[in-house]
């Protein structure tokens, strides 16, 4: 899977075989900087205000959390086997991250960077949308 960031600066490309995730350049491709990153990692998402960069995996049971200046790891949240997409509010305190593994939503509290919930939805979650109340 690939992102690009907010700001159009950078590519963020996670290697599920190699376990990996990559910054390139978006104009030229070239790669800024490789950090290994759990177990297959799928996606990965920046949170609204740009302090973090989250991080799925299927193989693993965390989320990585990232600076997405320095790139490096800033914590691993245990969300349960195998995240795939992730959700944020508009005011960048909550991350709403799918657990195809556990059957829900993990919610995350970014302040603390923790996990506060799971919310039990169907069989084996893959997207979500956050909208913001009507």
């Amino acid at each position: 899977m690939l992102r690009v960031s907010p700001d159009g600066k950078q590519l963020w490309v996670q290697a599920t075989g190699a376990n990996t995730n990559s910054i390139l350049d978006p104009e030229t491709l070239e790669i800024k900087d490789t950090q290994p990153d759990g177990k297959g990692p799928v996606t990965n998402a920046w949170s609204p205000d740009g302090k973090y960069v989250l991080i799925t995996h299927e193989g693993d049971t965390f989320v990585t959390v990232r600076d997405p200046s320095s790139f490096k790891e800033i914590k691993r949240i245990e969300v349960g086997q195998d995240s795939t997409n992730i959700g944020f509010t508009p005011d960048s305190k909550t991350a709403y991250v799918a657990v195809t593994g556990v059957n829900a939503v993990a919610v995350i509290d970014l302040k603390s960077l923790s996990l506060v919930t799971h919310v039990q939805v169907g069989k084996q979650p893959q997207g979500l949308i956050v909208m913001p109340p009507p």
